[in-house]
């Protein structure tokens, strides 16, 4: 766009974050399951990017909610869970967003029409999310919490694509949307082995008493294994911000945030 100013360049005028966060894969147990004993996170075609082959993270946030519309059961095979990855993986990012990139259609009312979402393409680059998180949220723990601390009127009338996140983030409405809309995206063009790349999972004691999951993170003994209680039947969401809780004091605990 002639004459504006890009989100990236935008970007490269605030240092970055202080500590560079983990990566955040969340989905159901039946699914992390099958995930841990194959070893690896897979790639799958993407309808957003035209069936590109991606995998998809977040950084620093276990921010995806999966089956967020069941009802209540006591289906375990249904509960959430998460696995952390360790952030040097961020250099093998094809593409990152400061947002779901598979919401934006809902984001509309807040970015307007003088941007679409190739605006927000960032590219590979460590320090991309954590000069992100220095311009929207100030600190890592202030991100963590959806604290945001950019005035999307302090930015210029130029930077187009930062005052549209501004607003995103930080507009506490109601919608039909949830915290991913300021989650950062990662998006990774190949299959990424667990035993390079896992660091810790989340999840209730029916997936970690697991004999095949135990056998399979026994051989990986620098993976800790972070466990929440459940209370029967219950819609699956019921239990992300005991996810959440868990990720943070793991985080604290690498020193990323406090």
């Amino acid at each position: 766009m002639l004459g504006i100013m890009s989100f990236s360049d935008y970007l490269n005028g605030f240092a970055p974050a202080d500590g560079m966060m983990h990566l955040m894969h969340s989905t159901t147990v039946a699914t992390g399951a099958s995930i841990i004993v194959q070893g690896e996170l897979r790639t799958r075609p993407c309808t957003v990017y035209g069936g590109e082959d991606l995998l998809y993270l977040f950084y620093g946030r276990p921010a995806f909610k999966p089956l967020a519309g069941a009802l209540p059961s006591g289906i375990d095979e249904h509960l959430p869970m998460c696995l952390v990855i360790d952030p040097d993986l961020l250099g093998e990012a094809i593409r990152i967003l400061p947002f779901d990139s598979g919401g934006y259609s809902r984001y509309s009312n807040h970015t307007g029409v003088a941007v679409t979402r190739p605006d927000f393409e960032l590219g590979p680059g460590c320090e991309i999310p954590m000069r992100l998180v220095r311009a929207f949220f100030d600190t890592n723990s202030n991100y963590y919490h959806q604290k945001p601390t950019a005035d999307q009127g302090a930015i210029p009338i130029t930077q187009l694509a930062a005052r549209a996140f501004a607003r995103l983030a930080s507009d506490p409405a109601l919608a039909d949307d949830d915290d991913r809309r300021s989650t950062i995206e990662i998006q990774i063009g190949k299959t990424v082995p667990l035993a390079k790349a896992l660091r810790a999972v989340i999840a209730p004691p029916v997936l970690l008493s697991d004999a095949e999951v135990m056998r399979t993170l026994d051989a990986l003994p620098d993976v800790k294994r972070v466990t929440y209680s459940t209370y029967g039947r219950q819609q699956p969401t019921a239990y992300v911000g005991t996810v959440y809780d868990k990720v943070a004091s793991f985080l604290i605990g690498e020193g990323v945030m406090s």
